[in-house]
């Protein structure tokens, strides 16, 4: 999972962490892909609010030390996506 994404694919997030005891504002901490690859990150995400038509979608800039993942998710469908990643 840790190769450069070509296109934005659905992930599964199994695992979240909450920053500095924050219960309102939740990160991926372990994602996992359709062939049950899974890659966990470092605890030193940022998070955003992005307008995409009516609906808000979150997106996550994520580390698992050695690569940087760009993730988002979709409130309205509950779905999570791989957008990209590459080396740090």
């Amino acid at each position: 999972m840790n190769q450069g994404v070509k296109e934005a694919r659905e992930i599964n997030v199994t695992s979240y962490y909450f920053p500095h005891g924050s219960t309102q504002k939740s990160f991926p901490r372990r994602i996992e892909d359709e062939q049950g690859h899974q890659l966990n990150f470092l605890e030193n995400g940022l998070r955003c609010m992005v307008r995409k038509g009516q609906e808000l979608i979150e997106i996550f800039n994520m580390t698992d030390g050695q690569n940087l993942y760009r993730l988002s998710f979709e409130p309205g469908n509950n779905r999570w996506k791989l957008l990209s990643s590459r080396s740090l």
